[in-house]
């Protein structure tokens, strides 16, 4: 239950952060609570999308590719945010990355270090992840209140597409025949 809340707060302060920027871009607020509702169900999306393919390709490298579609979502806001297709169209591509890394972790570290050591290190992970979550509304909310949206943007996309590099070196890595 504490991990469903968690996930639900994470979605929760995304959204809050999503629909400040859609208001300041201009749009009604209606229109941007409706945009940064799709988040629930893209995230869901996401991780059913993930789960589907993990049967057929690397997990890492699904990931990865959702991660950048993520990436290119965020990455558009600042510039198609202004139009209502925009706006929806970055926010489909940013939601299917919600919720992934949630299905990839568990995957990845038994994968890489085997069944026996994932409690220990799912614990180890869990700690820097919570402070991250926990940060990061109020990193973005700095950030633009300074700098502006479009810097948060663009951090944003920099954290997916590092995400989405690190998750293809780890399968180039770890898939290669042994010597």
């Amino acid at each position: 239950m504490v991990l469903g809340g968690d996930r639900c707060d994470e979605t929760s302060r995304t959204r809050t952060t999503l629909i400040d920027y859609l208001v300041g871009l201009g749009h009604p607020p209606l229109l941007a609570a409706g945009v940064a509702g799709l988040l629930g169900v893209l995230s869901v999306t996401g991780r059913l999308v993930t789960t589907g393919l993990q049967r057929r390709l690397p997990v890492a490298l699904v990931a990865a590719v959702i991660f950048t579609l993520q990436a290119a979502g965020a990455a558009a806001l600042p510039f198609a945010g202004a139009s209502r297709a925009g706006v929806i169209a970055a926010v489909l591509l940013f939601g299917l990355g919600l919720g992934v890394g949630t299905i990839a972790r568990p995957h990845l570290l038994t994968e890489r270090y085997g069944t026996t050591a994932y409690a220990s290190l799912s614990g180890r992970v869990a700690l820097p992840a919570i402070l991250a979550k926990a940060g990061a509304p109020a990193a973005a909310m700095a950030v633009a209140g300074t700098a502006g949206y479009g810097w948060v943007m663009a951090a944003v996309t920099v954290a997916c597409l590092a995400a989405a590099a690190s998750l293809t070196a780890f399968h180039h890595a770890h898939s290669e025949p042994p010597d």
